[in-house]
């Protein structure tokens, strides 16, 4: 993505995100960047438990974006000795260092982790592929292109956050058959969270066979999000 095709803008808690004009939507909550990664996706997704016993963490993000959500839990998992974190990320089109770099993560969050990640972002070439960074316990792998079209293991991860723009301008990341493959990539009792409520998502969710609620957003900001659990299969009896 262009950085002339985003602007910056600061969000009601203060911290700063990008505005896509391509899509005419905000790369998160406007009522809260920041408070939108800790509680509806750190938070929401219950990965911060696994975190705190220091047990290894499997994320599946669909929409990188800014990083935001990266960092957050990047910190989240350094914050705990013994954590460890593999995180892949699905999108579309980097955004070039520079404009991450202006959002000014570094003074929120981990700015050993920022700092790492935008010099590394600074020497990435290629526009599509599988590309990844390492920092300490941290692993991000990045795969550019369509993500329809990227393979994902099956019963690998321990929660998806799915992030990706509306369904109303990114349609194909909400497809039924593309949840089904987030769900099949999802390990069993591993969770799938995002902003997005709209009844349609929902029931394409329950249909594959998760369990699907609606539950409070961060204060201020969206009054529901989506949370959702991949159950344990039944093993059958002898």
């Amino acid at each position: 993505m262009n950085a002339s095709t985003v602007r910056r803008i600061v969000t009601a808690d203060g911290s700063a995100t990008l505005f896509s004009e391509r899509y005419a939507q905000a790369f998160a909550s406007q009522r809260g960047a920041l408070a939108e990664s800790q509680e509806v996706f750190l938070g929401g997704s219950g990965i911060v438990g696994r975190l705190a016993e220091g047990r290894p963490v499997r994320v599946l993000e669909v929409g990188f974006g800014t990083g935001l959500n990266f960092f957050v839990t990047a910190g989240a998992c350094l914050a705990h000795p013994e954590a460890k974190l593999a995180y892949t990320a699905l999108e579309h089109h980097l955004l070039p260092a520079e404009a991450v770099s202006a959002l000014g993560y570094g003074a929120l969050l981990s700015a050993d982790m920022v700092t790492h990640y935008l010099e590394w972002r600074a020497d990435l070439r290629e526009a599509s592929g599988t590309h990844t960074f390492k920092r300490d316990r941290v692993r991000l792998e990045l795969l550019l292109g369509d993500a329809p079209k990227q393979v994902l293991p099956a019963n690998t991860f321990d929660t998806v956050y799915h992030d990706g723009f509306s369904p109303d301008v990114n349609p194909e990341l909400w497809t039924e058959a593309f949840l089904g493959r987030l769900v099949s990539a999802l390990a069993e009792g591993g969770t799938l969270v995002s902003y997005c409520v709209q009844g349609a998502v929902r029931r394409r969710l329950a249909a594959l066979g998760l369990v699907v609620s609606k539950r409070p957003g961060p204060v201020g900001g969206k009054r529901e999000v989506l949370f959702s659990r991949k159950p344990a299969s039944r093993k059958a009896g002898p």
